[in-house]
């Protein structure tokens, strides 16, 4: 991942952009910004009884960001509501 940036970037891939309306495809936008779009797909998606992953790590690519978490990180538990 590059350093490149402090903010996690999105970018999707030209090969997948006939799945997503509205999006463009080979230009980095903020994840956040990909990640309202695509939760409310997949909420409407529900819908219709359709079940769909919001990032398909296929479908993009990723840059930026904090440092990916190390195996053992993964699987700490972060949500206050969880038990140690």
């Amino acid at each position: 991942m590059s350093k490149e940036s402090p903010v996690r970037e999105v970018r999707l891939r030209p090969e997948f952009a006939g799945l997503y309306e509205n999006m463009p495809a080979e230009t980095w936008l903020p994840a956040s910004q990909w990640a309202e779009v695509l939760v409310e797909r997949a909420r409407r998606a529900r819908v219709l009884n359709v079940h769909q992953r919001t990032f398909d790590q296929r479908h993009f690519e990723f840059r930026g960001g904090p440092e990916p978490r190390k195996h053992t990180d993964r699987q700490r538990r972060t949500r206050a509501e969880d038990r140690t």
